[in-house]
């Protein structure tokens, strides 16, 4: 069976996609050996225009969604797909093509989400034009309903999915984590100091406030903590100059880029240090930091909402709380955990297993090749 990979971007390019569709493609080429990658989606000055387009309108317009150039675009990709007598295709977060894509191939629709739940979970999504909306759920429809498998990788996703289009093609795997090599098991030496990392470009929608929130009760709780900072965020130069002044640590790394030797060297250091990763967000379709986390056995504090429970199990690999959880309560959980070393090792140990087990690209793939084969 020849397979071809189409993605929103070059599949073969770490930065697209926070580097998923390159992970999949690396994995589902041991099974594929020949698979055809398709590098150029679309034109190369589009995702420029799409981006400043976007960013223009405030998100108004996304000409992601236009009909025309989807259907034009999806035309050229199959044209190149039957010169290469490819026999099904995988389309991951790429619902315009996809669903042009999947009348005239058998096709696995890969997402984390439904256009129906972005709609009313994500303000910045809520944001288009009303057609460019209804060509989105359309797209999405259409998508989901021609394929031959739908691939989620949480329960959240699946079941709107099963719900909204009425389709039985629709399977859960969890993603695996992106990181380039996945760390060996690390031996957890009893720590002196609970050091907190927070990871989102979105500081808003990532719950930074909460975070530092609940970071600076810690310390009137009188637990050992220091900080990591990893992303974007407003101006705390002085909120931070107090913490330090009283003499905490908080390291500011700013955006690390994992496709770099350094940046990838740099994460790595942090996270073998790392005692929790608290990320107390508001929104998040799936969380691939809280599986990277898993992979070096650091427990994580997170929210229940969106298709962040299907990353973290709570009393395996983290914890979450709901959304209406403050900072009292994000600081008492993490607190009590810490002081209970017995607990704490015992859940490292069990985050470490959930990737092993799950949280891992071999594991995605075991359970989606055979879907994928069955397709033809």
């Amino acid at each position: 069976m020849k397979l071809a990979v189409v993605s929103s971007g070059d599949p073969l390019s770490p930065s697209v996609w926070s580097g998923t569709p390159y992970y999949m493609t690396r994995a589902l080429r041991l099974a594929f050996p020949d698979v055809f990658i398709v590098r150029a989606p679309r034109p190369r000055l589009w995702r420029q225009i799409r981006r400043g387009l976007t960013k223009f309108t405030m998100g108004a317009i996304d000409i992601e969604w236009l009909v025309t150039t989807a259907r034009s675009h999806a035309d050229a990709i199959v044209k190149s797909l039957e010169r290469e007598r490819v026999e099904a295709a995988i389309c991951i977060g790429a619902s315009p093509l996809s669903a042009f894509v999947a009348q005239r191939l058998p096709v696995a629709h890969v997402s984390d989400a439904t256009v129906p739940l972005m709609e009313s979970y994500y303000k910045e999504f809520s944001n288009l034009l009303r057609p460019l909306m209804r060509n989105a759920a359309l797209f999405d429809a259409v998508s989901v309903r021609n394929s031959k498998a739908a691939l989620f990788p949480t329960e959240w996703a699946a079941q709107s999915a099963r719900k909204t289009y009425e389709t039985a093609q629709v399977h859960v795997i969890p993603w695996g984590c992106n990181l380039d090599p996945p760390p060996e098991p690390i031996d957890y030496e009893e720590q002196t100091e609970c050091r907190l990392v927070f990871i989102g470009v979105d500081w808003k929608r990532k719950g930074g406030e909460i975070f530092l929130d609940a970071f600076e009760q810690l310390l009137e709780f009188g637990c050992p903590c220091s900080v990591d900072l990893i992303g974007s965020h407003p101006n705390l130069t002085k909120r931070l100059a107090g913490i330090r002044a009283a003499g905490f640590q908080v390291r500011e790394h700013g955006f690390i880029t994992k496709s770099t030797e350094q940046g990838r060297a740099l994460f790595d250091s942090i996270m073998r240090q790392a005692s929790f990763l608290f990320v107390p967000t508001r929104q998040d379709c799936y969380g691939l930091v809280f599986a990277e986390a898993s992979a070096y056995g650091v427990p994580s504090v997170a929210t229940h909402t969106g298709g962040v429970p299907g990353v973290i199990e709570d009393g395996v690999n983290g914890y979450l709380l709901n959304e209406f959880a403050g900072s009292t309560q994000y600081a008492e959980v993490i607190r009590n955990i810490w002081s209970d070393k017995d607990r704490y090792l015992s859940l490292r140990h069990s985050a470490r297993h959930r990737f092993e087990e799950q949280l891992n690209w071999p594991a995605w793939a075991q359970k989606a090749v055979p879907i994928i084969r069955h397709m033809s």
